[in-house]
């Protein structure tokens, strides 16, 4: 289509598209038209400065995002001029170019070439305009939040050393591009709001920069690969985003009282966060995860409490948080939120991991490194607990309400509260080589080496045996389980169990109030590496509520 987008607002347009090949959120895009409309749009131009790109490639990029390309010629000449002019003024030649593509849809001779570029090109200036100036369109091309900035003003950084002061708005520092925020930049905001300044910096692979920085709340990091952004010279950061692109990356001197998020993931990665000052008995962390893909990692050295919050984030489609938690030092992990949340937590000193303020569903792995007992707390919808027990680590689940999937392995004593709904207990490695021994010196040694369930409901619930590949279901006769029940203690009414399934069976009896399920090994007696496990105050187990596999 013709042109249909004008002014201070086409040159805005095509300036953001022609250097970026990006749109801008609606705060950004009005801010800038408000401070630029009466200076003219090649003020704003200069400040866009790619110092690090050679005139060749500013050419073949700005050609490139106009749809120019291929032409050998014309990529030529752009370079030639950029190094006439300077390529510092690469912004203004590329609204200039943007002008007059424009006005080529109908171009007749030698420029006729040019019309097809020319029709998608005023099509493309005319969605992004309608796209920035729309209050609702709060996210820009980068995939960043435009988070309210109020009356506030945008300030632009450059290639060079940049000195910047905010209002007493909520101002955004902006570096859209590799090579615009440095170390040696200083940035004050000026904002008594409660939301604050925000500085949104694009860093490319590996780039390591600590800029100096006050009084700026909200800082959002898109971070190539093994770039760091260090916080050792700034105050204030409130909140500090890991945000999309590709990592690993660093996020180094992070004050403890700074919340640090990861969202909008692109391929996601490991974000490595070394907090300052992290040396006490209980360092304590806020981590927040909005829109986290499965390929996503938090890796937090030194902190004994992470509070970690499943929150949703800007992709309208996402509901679920998807991210590992790595943290040598960690001995609880808080996990909260109204976004379910899959994550693999390691950490050799966990001891506590609660989830019990989570409203979506928890999918948890966990492997046990430590000899430390373990206690998990699931949320209030349908979660599943995986724990593999490396080291033979006790475990203690409480599953909460829903219907949970809970796997544990035979190693230990463990310790299983299923809680309300129709959940799948799953206990692998029984009678095996890894299996807890049994042991059998007396009643009450007995009752420190079995796994323990409680909540377990017959015909709601499903509890699934793993033994070796030839265990099987036994069938004892009626007048058989009234013999084990009937037996003097539980010791003897596991022997009994034992004698009365055989070698590789899997037996369920009564005994007392309880209901007992004994896996036996290929001996047909009761020994160590045998298997048990209680279902306190099962009175009656149904057939289809236990199986063997």
């Amino acid at each position: 289509m013709p042109a249909q987008v004008f002014g201070i607002h086409a040159d805005l347009t095509m300036l953001h598209r022609a250097m970026y090949n990006q749109t801008q959120s609606y705060n950004v895009y009005t801010n800038q038209i408000a401070a630029f409309s009466s200076k003219g749009i090649a003020e704003l131009a200069r400040l866009y400065s790619f110092g690090s790109l050679s005139e060749d490639a500013l050419s073949t990029m700005v050609l490139t995002n106009l749809g120019l390309l291929p032409n050998a010629g014309l990529q030529v000449a752009l370079k030639d001029y950029l190094v006439a002019i300077g390529k510092n003024n690469v912004g203004v030649v590329a609204v200039q170019l943007g002008q007059i593509l424009s006005g080529l849809e109908n171009a007749t001779g030698d420029l006729a070439i040019y019309s097809a570029a020319a029709v998608r090109w005023n099509n493309e200036v005319t969605a992004s305009h309608a796209y920035s100036s729309n209050p609702a369109n709060r996210v820009d091309g980068f995939g960043i939040t435009d988070f309210e900035v109020g009356t506030g003003a945008t300030r632009l950084l450059t290639s060079g050393v940049d000195v910047l002061t905010g209002t007493l708005y909520d101002d955004v520092f902006l570096a859209p591009a590799p090579g615009l925020l440095g170390s040696a930049d200083v940035l004050s905001g000026g904002s008594d709001s409660e939301r604050g300044d925000t500085l949104k910096a694009v860093l490319g692979a590996g780039e390591v920069v600590a800029p100096k920085m006050n009084s700026i709340e909200t800082v959002i990091i898109t971070a190539g690969e093994s770039a760091k952004f260090s916080s050792a010279n700034a105050t204030d950061i409130k909140m500090l985003w890991g945000d999309g692109a590709t990592r690993p990356a660093t996020f180094a001197d992070v004050s403890l009282k700074t919340t640090v998020g990861v969202q909008n993931s692109l391929s996601g990665g490991p974000l490595t966060v070394k907090f300052a000052g992290a040396s006490g008995l209980l360092d304590s962390v806020n981590i927040v995860l909005a829109d986290a893909t499965g390929l996503d990692e938090v890796i937090a050295p030194g902190i004994e409490l992470l509070l970690v919050r499943s929150s949703a984030g800007n992709v309208a489609t996402t509901t679920n948080n998807s991210a590992r938690i790595t943290a040598d030092a960690a001995e609880e992990i808080r996990i909260w939120g109204d976004q379910a949340l899959t994550t693999t937590v390691t950490g050799s000193h966990v001891e506590v991991i609660n989830a019990t303020g989570l409203a979506g569903a928890l999918d948890l792995a966990f492997t046990t490194t430590g000899s430390t007992p373990v206690g998990i707390i699931g949320g209030t919808a349908g979660d599943r607990i995986n724990v593999n027990e490396a080291s033979g680590g006790r475990v203690a689940i409480d599953a909460g309400a829903g219907d949970d999937t809970v796997i544990v392995g035979a190693a230990n004593a463990h310790e299983v509260t299923l809680g309300r709904g129709s959940d799948t207990l799953t206990i692998v490695g029984l009678a095996g080589a890894t299996a807890r021994d049994l042991d059998t010196s007396s009643d009450a040694a007995l009752g420190r080496s079995f796994i323990r369930v409680t909540d377990f409901e017959s015909g709601a619930d499903v509890i699934r045996l793993f033994g070796s590949d030839s265990t099987a279901k036994a069938a004892p006769a009626s007048a058989q389980l009234a013999s084990i029940a009937a037996a003097s203690s539980l010791l003897d009414a596991v022997a009994l169990a034992a004698s009365t399934a055989g070698a590789n069976k899997a037996i369920a009896f009564r005994y007392g109030l309880d209901t007992y399920i004994l896996v036996n090994d290929a001996a047909a007696t009761l020994g160590a590496n045998d298997s048990l496990v209680k279902l306190s105050g099962v009175s009656a187990l149904v057939d289809a509520s236990w199986t063997v596999v």
